[in-house]
């Protein structure tokens, strides 16, 4: 008994496999899905970026124990945490975790990135733009090979192609707005939660230097709604396209320039029991 298609069968599933095949190859590749897209746009930025800022590595145990800091340093294009672990902006990947995409606010687009490896779980919670992204990350060590099962450690960073120059502008001053996303570092229940409000960047191009100004207002808990004070940093000098300003090492901040004609702003902070990170685009001149 003959098994399988009878030769005419065979030839016309071959027939229709062919003119699938061709239909195919001659029909428009379909449009990629947000989170596609997403990702395409996260690759086009890290692989532009040439300057990076990171806070202080903070890590802390369970919910009422002391935080414990350790330093971070940054040149334009690297930083390095404790003299051995160093980062640079091609470090930055999201191929492997897992998105959700949150919408957009203010001209920043708002993302949750999740990843479970063999020793960790990390969450993100970030804003990007066209030429820069920002974030605040949480690590969980998980892993009962690892002395440190339990702890939490809280990155922030900005990330981003920046000319190194500073802004300039046909008025006497100049205006960013975008967002502030940080987390609850103080000793409370609250802690390692998403703290997310409002960020405004403004430079006084005076006669023989430029400041800046940053302002963070509604500023809220995204879990339980919590509102927070108003932050400010005023006067600072804008040199080689970047300000900083730092009274102590839970009260700093650091911000760059970003974009061929920098038309936009990030950096990290910390203050008042948050840590975490900010960015926007050019508002007006």
């Amino acid at each position: 008994m003959r098994k399988g298609f009878p030769n005419a069968f065979a030839a016309l599933a071959l027939a229709i496999a062919l003119a699938a095949c061709t239909h195919s190859s001659d029909s428009p590749p379909p449009p990629p899905t947000p989170d596609e897209a997403a990702r395409a746009d996260y690759a086009r930025i890290v692989s532009g970026a040439n300057a990076i800022l990171y806070g202080d590595q903070l890590g802390y145990v369970g919910t009422d124990d002391e935080v414990e800091r350790v330093g971070v340093r940054c040149l334009v294009d690297v930083c390095s945490a404790a003299f051995s672990r160093f980062t640079r902006p091609n470090n930055f990947s999201v191929e492997t975790v897992e998105l959700e995409l949150m919408g957009e606010r203010r001209g920043v687009s708002l993302v949750v990135e999740e990843a479970s490896r063999t020793h960790l779980d990390v969450h993100v919670y970030g804003g990007w733009l066209d030429h820069s992204l920002f974030g605040t990350e949480s690590v969980l060590l998980t892993s009962a090979e690892l002395p440190d099962q339990g702890a939490t450690v809280v990155l922030s960073y900005s990330v981003g192609f920046s000319t190194e120059e500073n802004p300039s502008a046909v008025e006497g001053s100049a205006r960013w707005e975008g967002l502030m996303i940080g987390r609850d570092m103080r000793a409370s229940d609250s802690r390692g939660q998403v703290i997310l409000g409002d960020a405004d960047v403004m430079l006084d191009f005076g006669t023989t230097a430029i400041t800046a100004d940053v302002e963070f207002t509604d500023i809220a808990n995204v879990e339980s709604g919590e509102a927070w004070d108003d932050m400010a940093w005023y006067g600072m000098a804008v040199e080689d396209g970047a300000f900083a300003h730092s009274d102590a090492a839970d009260d700093t901040i650091s911000g760059r320039f970003f974009g061929p004609g920098e038309e936009e702003v990030g950096g990290v902070f910390e203050r008042d029991g948050i840590a975490g990170a900010f960015g926007g685009r050019r508002a007006s001149d």
